[in-house]
């Protein structure tokens, strides 16, 4: 699977199914330079899947971890747009902080830019 298509899963709220398609990318390579990106997708994407199941300990600590992950990233790797998706995870991880459960969290859409993106789509996956 590629990074386009685990993007458009995510964008589209399917957020185990973009953490499949990056996960396979990340195994073979995971100690490769793009490992510690995908693992940081991997985490956003399983973080977003545990605040829809209301599970605070776990969306607060996969977002963080993703947050984490993708720092080093920052502000775009691979045509992805990083900076706004971990200011994002940022916010979440204020809200997550306070007593009540926190309704209504938009989850984030990733943004693309640039080529690497969109030649990724055309790579066998």
């Amino acid at each position: 699977m590629s990074l386009r298509h685990g993007i458009e899963l995510f964008n589209h709220g399917r957020y185990w199914e973009a953490h499949e398609a990056w996960e396979e990318a990340w195994m073979p390579d995971r100690h490769g330079p793009d490992g510690g990106f995908y693992k940081g997708l991997i985490q956003v994407a399983a973080g977003c899947l545990h605040y829809r199941r209301r599970n605070r300990r776990g969306a607060i600590n996969k977002w963080r971890s993703g947050a984490g992950y993708l720092r080093p990233y920052l502000p775009r790797h691979r045509g992805v747009e990083l900076a706004r998706l971990v200011e994002r995870v940022d916010a979440f991880l204020a809200a997550m902080a306070d007593r009540d459960w926190p309704e209504g969290l938009e989850m984030p859409i990733i943004e693309t830019s640039g080529a690497d993106a969109d030649a990724d789509a055309l790579a066998p996956g």
